[in-house]
Parts: structure tokens; C-alpha cells; sequence
């Protein structure tokens, strides 16, 4: 048996290679670059090479150069621009008073900066109301804003008590974060004087007629107060026990001791302590020390006449009687005299010799509804001095039917002097 070598199975031709040799050549075309086509900006549409605009958008465009809405558009935004500038302006004239405010208040004349940011304030106010009468918001706030500026000036000027009373008036019990330190500052003041004007009332009316108190009984109710009431102000505190020893009036020294430490811990509570301060210092006998308390009162606002008058007293007291006369003339180109102004710079006078001068300036400037009884004591002693018996019997008459003035009595039996009266013993009379 012969061996038979078979034959290769044949390879499966390539089906695509052989389609694609079955191709002729010239059927093969090569793939034709996609054309750019021109079109209008405006519309997209189809447009010649080398144009911007099809004709139907040009000939738009040339009618309506700018769009119909557009002019709504603008309009709307010349108006609002319009009203801010209006606004922008009249902030501006009201920002005037508050910058002068702020200079004010930077030189320490508390007076003038308060009534800069109060008249800012009510401009702003009076406009929002007349131009924005519904608008739950000023759109003034340079005048709108000063009202924290005014409330803090007013505590510097008047103390935190007052400033609480604006505070609760304007923010009730909800001030903002800048006042928030003066209203608690106002709750504890208001709570302590509460309770001392209670303990004290009660403590005299359990003592004798005519009985002033024992300072050391009064104390004890400063300090069964400040117990019960810890949040109190030490100077608050301090300015009780200096009250009461004033009021037990039974040692100046003491007094006078009590003041000069209040005085040290808060020397800017004029508020607080400057009248009762002058009149305790002046019955020790310390007329420079109540001098100092009227320069610094003076220094917050000079325009005061009640400054005016202790500051007349405490240069009469110090026998400077040009510079008191000096004081009073200056005051008159700043307010209007009080009849207590009037008063001091007659008694000025009266010391100087001048008493027909010093009568005519009482007699005109003493007002039936308002005199007390110091200015009609003033009358007396002063005519009596000048030999005008009519005037003398005339007020004296009317003084006795009050009550009577020992001091005028001894005056008019010659036992006494005006520089006695007037010089000495807290320089009153009484």
C-alpha cells in the first residue's frame, strides 16, 4: 500500500480584500471638504461671502437702531439714577450737621455736638415722612443713624440715667449692641435708687421733728442696698454715702472726704454730683475744689446758666469780683440770663458798692411765679443796704409772709455785714 500524501486544504480567501480588488479603481472617489456658509449676525440665516447683515435684518436696523424695549430700559434706569442722586444729595446736606457733630463732640463740647446730631435727626426725619410717608425704612440714614450718636453724647452730658430714659423711648427695651452697656447701666441706677429713696423715706419718717438723721444709721441702709442690689455701681454707692453724710450735715470734714473719693473713681459723674459737690465744698470752705467742678461743667456746655451762676458764686467766693462780672458778660453772648444769673451778679455788685445797680438788676429780674425765696431775701438786703426804705419794707413784707431770714433781721440791726452773709459759711443767704 503506497502512502498518499493529501493535498493542503486551500485557504479561505480574504472576502473583503477580495471585494475591495474587485473594485475598479476609477469607482474610488476621494471625500469632498464641507464648504463654510456666510450667515447673518442677526437672523443666522444664509447670507453672500464677505456681508454681515442679510438685507431684510439692515434694513431693520437702519429703522431701529435701538431695540423698541430698550427704551423702556433705559428710562427705568435714568429714573433710578435720577433718585439715587436725589437721595445722594440730600444725605449729603444732612451729613453736614454730623460732621460738625463729631467735631464737636472730638473737642469735648458735648452741648453743641448733641444738638448737631439732633438737628440732623429730625431733618432726616421730617423728609422720610414728607417723602417716603409708608417706607418702613429712612432713606436718609445719615440723619437716621445719629440717633446712637445723640444718646451717647447725652450720657457723657447728663449720665446714663437720662440716656436710659431716651433709650427706652426711642428703642424700648431692645436697644442696638452700641447702647446696649448704658441701658443695663440705666436698669441698675434706676433699681437702686428705687430702693434708697424707700429705705430713706422710711428711715425719716421715724425720726423726731426737725431731726436731720445720724449718717452712720443712713450708711447702713447704702450698704443693706447695695446687698441686696450687687449689680449697683460702686460710684452710685459711693455717691450715697457722700448724700446722706451731706444731708446728716453734722461733719464737713467727712463730706467733703466722701466727695473727693466719688470724685476720684468717676470724675465725669457731674450729673450726678456737681450741685450738692459745689455747695459741700463751699460750706468747708474749699472754694477752689467747687471752682474745678464748675470749669469742668462749664467744659460740657458753657451756654448753662445754672453753670453760669455757680461760677459767678465760686469767683465772688475767691473775691475775683472783676473776673465773675467778666463771666457774666461772656455768658449773655451765648443764652439768655436767668433770673438766678442775675441774681449772682447783683450780689457781685452789692460787695463791690454798687447797690442801686445791683437793686434795679434784682427787682427787674424778679418774676412772682418763678423767684424763690433766696432772690426776694436778695431784694431786702439789698435795698436796706442802698437806703431804699419802701423797696426794704416793700419785699421784706413779702419774705416774712413765707418765712422769716434771720440773716436779713441781724443785716438790717447792723449785727451783721454782706460780706458776712455772702463771703463765709457757703456764701448764701439763708
Amino acid at each position: 500500500m503506497s502512502d498518499h500524501v493529501p493535498s493542503p486544504i486551500p485557504e479561505e480567501p480574504d472576502i473583503l480584500i477580495q471585494d475591495l480588488e474587485d473594485i475598479p479603481q476609477s469607482d474610488i472617489t476621494e471625500p469632498q471638504e464641507e464648504q463654510p456658509v456666510n450667515r447673518c449676525a442677526r437672523c443666522d440665516c444664509g447670507i453672500p461671502e464677505n456681508e454681515e447683515y442679510c438685507d431684510d435684518c439692515l434694513s431693520a436696523m437702519q429703522a431701529y437702531p435701538v431695540a423698541p424695549g430698550a427704551w423702556i430700559g433705559a428710562i427705568l434706569c435714568a429714573l433710578v439714577g435720577l433718585f439715587g442722586l436725589f437721595v445722594l444729595g440730600v444725605n449729603l446736606l444732612i451729613a453736614h450737621p454730623v460732621v460738625q457733630g463729631d467735631e464737636a463732640l472730638a473737642a469735648d463740647d458735648l452741648k453743641t455736638c448733641f444738638t448737631y446730631y439732633a438737628d440732623s435727626y429730625n431733618v432726616a426725619t421730617r423728609l422720610n415722612d414728607l417723602l417716603f410717608p409708608h417706607a418702613e425704612l429712612s432713606f436718609f440714614t445719615n440723619g437716621s443713624r445719629t440717633m446712637e450718636k445723640q444718646i451717647l453724647a447725652q450720657a457723657r452730658l447728663n449720665g446714663p440715667y437720662q440716656a436710659g430714659l431716651t433709650i427706652e423711648s426711642n428703642y424700648g427695651q431692645n436697644p442696638p449692641k452700641a447702647l446696649r452697656g448704658i441701658y443695663e447701666e440705666y436698669q441698675d441706677i434706676s433699681a437702686f435708687v428705687i430702693e434708697m429713696q424707700q429705705a430713706v423715706s422710711d428711715y425719716r419718717d421715724s425720726l423726731p421733728a426737725g431731726a436731720t438723721g445720724d449718717y452712720d444709721e443712713m450708711n447702713a441702709l447704702v450698704d443693706a442696698a447695695v446687698e441686696k442690689l450687687p449689680r449697683t455701681p460702686s460710684y452710685l454707692a459711693q455717691y450715697y454715702r457722700f448724700s446722706v453724710s451731706y444731708s446728716a450735715a453734722d461733719d464737713n470734714a467727712r463730706t467733703c472726704a466722701l466727695l473727693d473719693k466719688l470724685i476720684e473713681m468717676q470724675p465725669d459723674a457731674l450729673w450726678l454730683y456737681a450741685s450738692e459737690g459745689i455747695h459741700a465744698y463751699d460750706q468747708d470752705g474749699q472754694y477752689v475744689k467747687a471752682f474745678d467742678i464748675c470749669k469742668d461743667l462749664s467744659r460740657l456746655d458753657a451756654s448753662n446758666t445754672a453753670t453760669v451762676a455757680y461760677t459767678v458764686m465760686q469767683l465772688r467766693l475767691m473775691k475775683q469780683y472783676d473776673n465773675a462780672l467778666t463771666v457774666y458778660d461772656r455768658a449773655l453772648t451765648l443764652t439768655e440770663p436767668s433770673s438766678e444769673m442775675q441774681r449772682q451778679k447783683a450780689i457781685v455788685l452789692m460787695l463791690r458798692g454798687e447797690y442801686d445797680e445791683a437793686q434795679t438788676l434784682l427787682v427787674e429780674s424778679y418774676d412772682p411765679s418763678t423767684a424763690t425765696l433766696e432772690h426776694l431775701a436778695t431784694i431786702a438786703l439789698c435795698a436796706h443796704a442802698a437806703g431804699d426804705k419802701a423797696v426794704y419794707k416793700e419785699y421784706k413784707t413779702l419774705l416774712d409772709s413765707y418765712v422769716p431770714f434771720e440773716q436779713v433781721d441781724l443785716f438790717a440791726a447792723g449785727e451783721i455785714t454782706l460780706e458776712d452773709i455772702f463771703l463765709t459759711g457757703g456764701g448764701e443767704v439763708v
